[in-house]
């Protein structure tokens, strides 16, 4: 029994969230994250998505090339642009920057 896991959950997400922010920031890419929690979701848009069809205005095509990047890189997302991702507590640290390093390469490969 952990108390706390809704609250380490919420610092993870928070983690996560910020790394991606910046590592897109840094590479011009736009984007918009929504995340509430251990939740998140990722798109690429110049606008907030908040309904289908503002994720759906998304690049598609950017999320796949990088669903494969990830996925070569041992990190596995749910392969659908429109899935929420929901962080485990079992995901360390280590665990998540491993997943930022991933992300950043796929901009060194392009």
């Amino acid at each position: 029994n952990n108390p706390a896991i809704y609250t380490e959950l919420e610092k993870k997400g928070a983690y996560l969230e910020k790394g991606l922010g910046d590592i897109f920031r840094k590479n011009g890419i736009a984007h918009s994250l929504n995340r509430v929690g251990s939740m998140i979701s990722l798109y690429f848009s110049d606008d907030i998505v908040i309904d289908f069809e503002t994720a759906s205005k998304a690049d598609i095509a950017m999320f796949n090339k990088m669903f494969h990047h990830l996925l070569n890189a041992g990190i596995y997302l749910p392969p659908s642009a429109f899935e929420s991702w929901f962080l485990s507590d079992a995901l360390t640290y280590d665990d998540l920057d491993k997943t930022l390093a991933a992300f950043e390469s796929f901009f060194n490969t392009q």
